[in-house]
């Protein structure tokens, strides 16, 4: 697994494409695939009251959307996020609104038809970004996707606390106090995550190394940040150690402040 300075060429970032027009979605799509294998179009929406549910439910890295729109521009659907997670590619056949779009700190605005060769330098410069965005904030925009009861459910790394097994289903403990039970063992999950700052601390917990207030080796016991107790296996000690002496060091490197203390 990769260090988190670090993203592989082989990485993907999830995008969603929102415009009412169905050709020019799908030839934006095959553009996608064709030029910048590194996105994933995970959704499609024709306005923007869907777009804007596909963007709250899909949590998407980026999003490509058209401005003129019948009801709500694309302008209006990116004023509805107060803060946003994601990057902005306005693409339209009106060069009127590159103003628009700066004012709202859009990443990019591509004219129709779309270049594929501004389309790639769009989508390399993006990469570019979150590989420097993944150096200062971790695993900030590592998601766990997992599909329970017939949802699909995208939840970040750095939301995630601790991961509890209940059998052969697994609780998900997030840092807003919401819980999400999985019709998944934990392995199965530890195995989605895949992610160096989670560690196996009990058979049954694994846990965000990043959550960690402290280690108590005396009565076997972590606390997390939000003051939840959990057992530590004597036998997993050594190995929690050497994780935590890891992660200092990879953070000191990359400049960054220590997360644990």
């Amino acid at each position: 697994m990769p260090q988190p300075n670090r993203l592989p060429m082989n990485a993907q970032l999830d995008a969603i494409i929102v415009d009412d027009e169905a050709p020019a979605r799908e030839v934006l799509h095959s553009q996608i695939e064709r030029h910048c294998p590194f996105i994933r179009v995970i959704d499609q929406a024709p306005n923007a009251r869907i777009g804007y549910d596909a963007i709250r439910n899909g949590r998407p890295h980026i999003v490509f959307v058209d401005i003129r729109m019948p009801f709500e521009t694309g302008l209006d659907l990116i004023d509805r996020f107060d803060s946003r997670e994601f990057y902005v590619v306005f693409y339209t056949t009106y060069q009127d609104y590159a103003i628009d779009a700066i004012r709202r700190q859009a990443f990019d605005y591509l004219l129709k038809p779309v270049d594929p060769m501004d389309l790639k330098a769009c989508a390399d410069r993006i990469r570019e970004h979150f590989r420097v965005k993944m150096i200062e904030n971790g695993d900030f925009h590592r998601k766990l996707e997992i599909t329970t009861s017939g949802q699909r459910h995208f939840i970040r790394h750095s939301e995630i606390l601790h991961v509890e097994a209940s059998g052969s289903y697994a609780c998900i403990y997030k840092t807003d106090g919401t819980r999400l039970m999985v019709s998944k063992n934990l392995k199965y999950v530890e195995s989605l995550i895949d992610n160096p700052k989670f560690v196996r601390v009990h058979n049954s917990q694994l846990v965000h190394l990043n959550k960690i207030r402290q280690c108590n080796y005396r009565t076997n016991s972590i606390t997390l940040v939000n003051g939840k107790e959990i057992a530590l296996a004597v036998r997993k000690r050594e190995d929690l150690r050497r994780r935590m002496a890891e992660l200092l060091s990879t953070e000191q490197n990359t400049g960054l402040d220590a997360p644990l203390a």
